[in-house]
C-alpha cells in the first residue's frame, strides 16, 4: 500500500482525513527496508515530505502534492520548512521522576577531577547552610580514587559535621559524612546477605563509603523527601526538557513512593509532555510471595500517557566500586558474588513473572550477570523463542558494559533486547588509568569489550539505547551523537572504541523503533500508515547532517499521541 493513501482507499489521497499535517523537507519513516537509502515507499526515488495524523495514529506519509489533495478542513496544517520528521526518540533507561527531585538544589560533581576541588566545592555549598542542614553531591567520579581507599576522609573538613553524601558516579556508591553514619546508627560492618557492604578501617571503624543499594539507603533515606508540590513541579520540568530535546516516550526503570500520585497530578494539570512507561524494581531483600502479588497487581495500572508495565531487577552492580558479576576476579578481588543471593531465586522470580504474562528489564553490567540472565531466558518453561509476538514475553538486559565474544549471538537467538546507554562508554579515559578499566585489566580482553553496541546489532540483537539520566546527560541529540562517533559531545577527547559505533541509520533506529521492539510493541517508532503519532522535527537531518552539527540542532516540534507536545 502506498504510504501517501489509507487502508480504506489505498491509491486515493482526497481519501485521507487529518486532524493535523506536517509539511517538511523530509519525512525519516524508519521502516527497515529504508535505512540504507533515502527514497521511502511512496516511489522508488521520491522522499515523503508530508504526514498526515488523525487522532491517535498516522494516517497517511506522503508528498506535498499528495498533501494537497487531503482533506485538512478540520487540521493543524503545521509548515516545517527544511526540517526532518522522524518517530520521536525514545529514552529506553532513565529515571525522570527520583532524578528530577533527587538533583534538585544538589552539589554537582560531575566536573571535578581532584578530592581537592570536591572538597573546595562542598565547603563553598555548604557556607550558607545551617549546621543540621544536609549536603548532598552527586556525579563524583571514582577514577580520583585510583590506586587509593575511598573514603570520607578528603572531604570531612568541608562538611563542618553536617549530615550529607556523594553519589558516586555510577549511582551505585556513596560516601557518606561521618554525621550522616552517625545519623543512621551505622558504627561497623554489617552482612546485607548481599554484596552491599558497609567499608570499615583496620579498626573495624566505617569509612563512610557504602556500598550497593542495601547500605546506601542507611543514609539517602534519611534526607527528607520534598514537599508534594514542589516535587510535581519539578517533575514537570524536567519532563519538558526531555520533551524539548526530541523525546516523546521514556522508559522509566523504577518506582519510588509516590511516584504515581505526581503522575496523577500531572494529569490533573493537562497531559505530560511525553510518553512514561514505569517498571518498579524488585530488590533482592523484598519479601517473595507478597512482592510477586503486588508487582502483577500493577501491571497496567496508569493513566493517559503513562502506565506501569514490567519489573526492574538489579542482579549485580557496578564494575567502578567492585560489585558487578564477573567470571573472574577484579583486580582488587572483588566481583564474584551477584546482588540476588542465592542467585537461584532470581531464575524463580522469572520464571513466575514471565508464566504471569509480566516482562522484566535487568540490570546486568559484569560479564557473568549478563550469562546468567541469558541462561535464565533460556531455562523458562515452554518458552518458544520463535513463537508469535502476541504470546512472547519479552525479557531486557540492562547496560552489557561488557560480554565476551560467545555470549554475542545469544541476544538474537533468545530474542532478548539489549538495552544500552552509549555515553557510559565515556567513563573510560585514553590513558586507561579511569577505575572500570584499572579494575577489569588494563589491556585485558574484558577491558577491550566495553559497550559492544555494534557488534550487538550486527548480530541482530535488538538494541534500545538510553541515558540512564540522572547518572548522565539526557538530552536525544546528544544520545544520538554519541553513538556515532563514540565521543562527547563538546570534548577533546578520542574516540572510546571507534569500532562500535553505529551509523545513523542504525542509531536512529536504536532510539525510535528498536525502543518499542524491546516492549513488545512491533510497528511503533516508525512513520508509516497505522503507527502511533508520536513524532519528532530537527531543524537538521539526523541521517545526513554532520553528527556534532546534529547534536546542536532546534527540536522544531515534538508529537505525542497525535497532539504537539512540544513547540519551539
Amino acid at each position: 500500500m502506498r504510504q501517501g493513501a489509507t487502508a480504506a482507499s489505498p491509491f486515493d489521497p482526497a481519501a485521507v482525513r487529518a486532524d493535523l499535517v506536517l509539511l517538511a523537507g523530509r519525512v525519516r519513516t524508519g521502516l527497515p527496508r529504508d535505512e540504507s537509502r533515502s527514497a521511502d515507499p511512496v516511489g522508488a526515488d521520491v522522499v515523503p515530505t508530508a504526514v498526515a495524523v488523525s487522532g491517535r495514529r498516522i494516517v497517511a506519509v506522503g508528498t506535498r502534492e499528495d498533501a494537497a489533495a487531503w482533506d485538512t478542513r478540520d487540521a493543524e496544517v503545521i509548515e516545517l520548512g527544511d526540517a526532518t520528521v522522524t518517530a520521536g526518540f525514545v529514552d529506553a533507561h532513565v529515571h525522570p521522576l527520583s532524578g528530577a527531585e533527587s538533583r534538585h538544589r544538589a552539589l554537582m560533581l560531575h566536573d571535578c577531577t581532584t578530592v581537592e576541588q570536591v572538597a573546595e566545592r562542598i565547603a563553598t555549598f555548604a557556607a550558607d547552610r545551617g549546621p543540621d542542614e544536609w549536603i548532598r553531591g552527586f556525579g563524583l567520579s571514582f577514577d580520583m580514587f585510583v590506586g587509593a581507599e575511598v573514603s570520607n576522609a578528603p572531604f570531612e573538613r568541608a562538611f563542618g559535621g553536617r549530615p550529607g553524601y556523594l553519589l558516586l558516579f555510577d549511582g551505585h556508591s556513596v560516601i557518606a559524612s561521618d554525621r550522616a553514619l552517625e545519623l543512621a546508627g551505622i558504627d561497623g560492618p554489617r552482612d546485607f546477605g548481599n554484596n552491599s557492604s558497609i567499608e570499615v578501617d583496620a579498626d573495624g571503624r566505617p569509612t563512610g563509603y557504602l556500598i550497593e543499594s542495601d547500605a546506601e539507603m542507611l543514609v539517602t533515606e534519611l534526607y527528607p523527601r520534598m514537599p508534594f508540590a514542589q516535587r510535581v513541579a519539578a517533575v514537570r520540568d524536567k519532563l519538558v526538557e526531555f520533551a524539548a530535546s526530541g523525546y516523546t516516550s521514556l522508559h522509566q526503570m523504577n518506582m519510588e513512593a509516590g511516584d504515581l500520585d505526581v503522575l496523577r497530578a500531572l494529569e490533573t494539570e493537562g497531559e505530560l509532555p511525553v510518553r512514561i512507561r514505569v517498571s518498579p524494581i524488585w530488590r533482592a531483600t523484598d519479601p517473595w510471595a507478597e512482592t510477586l502479588q503486588r508487582m502483577i497487581a500493577l501491571q497496567g495500572v496508569g493513566g493517559r500517557r503513562w502506565r506501569v508495565e514490567g519489573v526492574k531487577f538489579m542482579l549485580d552492580g557496578s564494575i567502578d566500586n567492585g560489585s558487578a558479576w564477573l567470571f573472574d576476579a577484579d583486580t582488587r578481588g572483588g566481583g564474584l558474588e551477584p546482588y540476588w543471593v542465592p542467585s537461584d531465586t532470581f531464575t524463580r522470580t522469572i520464571h513466575a513473572l514471565s508464566e504471569s504474562g509480566v516482562p522484566t528489564a535487568t540490570h546486568a553490567i559484569g560479564d557473568r550477570a549478563v550469562e546468567f540472565v541469558l541462561d535464565t531466558v533460556a531455562s523458562i518453561p515452554n518458552r518458544a523463542p520463535h513463537a508469535a509476538r502476541a504470546s512472547r514475553v519479552t525479557h531486557r538486559i540492562e547496560h552489557i558494559e561488557t560480554i565476551p565474544d560467545h555470549l554475542i549471538p545469544r541476544f538474537a537467538e533468545l530474542g532478548v533486547p539489549a538495552s544500552m546507554q552509549p555515553i557510559h562508554a565515556f567513563a573510560q579515559r585514553p590513558d586507561g588509568r579511569d577505575m572500570w578499566t584499572t579494575l577489569l585489566g588494563r589491556d585485558s580482553e574484558r577491558a577491550r569489550h566495553g559497550w559492544r553496541i555494534a557488534d550487538l546489532d550486527a548480530a541482530g540483537a535488538c538494541v534500545a539505547l538510553g541515558s540512564d539520566w540522572p547518572v548522565e546527560e539526557f538530552d536525544a541529540r546528544h544520545v544520538f551523537a554519541a553513538n556515532v562517533t563514540r565521543r562527547r559531545h563538546g570534548s577533546a577527547a578520542p574516540a572510546v572504541d571507534p569500532h562500535q559505533a553505529l551509523p545513523p541509520e542504525r542509531t536512529l533506529a536504536a532510539l525510535t523503533r528498536n525502543c518499542w521492539d524491546a516492549i513488545d510493541r512491533p510497528g511503533e517508532g516508525m512513520v508509516a500508515v497505522g503507527a502511533l503519532a508520536d513524532l519528532a522535527v530537527f531543524a537538521d537531518d539526523p541521517v545526513t547532517s554532520d553528527p556534532d552539527r546534529f547534536a546542536d540542532t532546534a527540536v522544531l516540534l515534538t508529537v505525542v499521541n497525535g497532539r504537539v507536545a512540544h513547540r519551539a
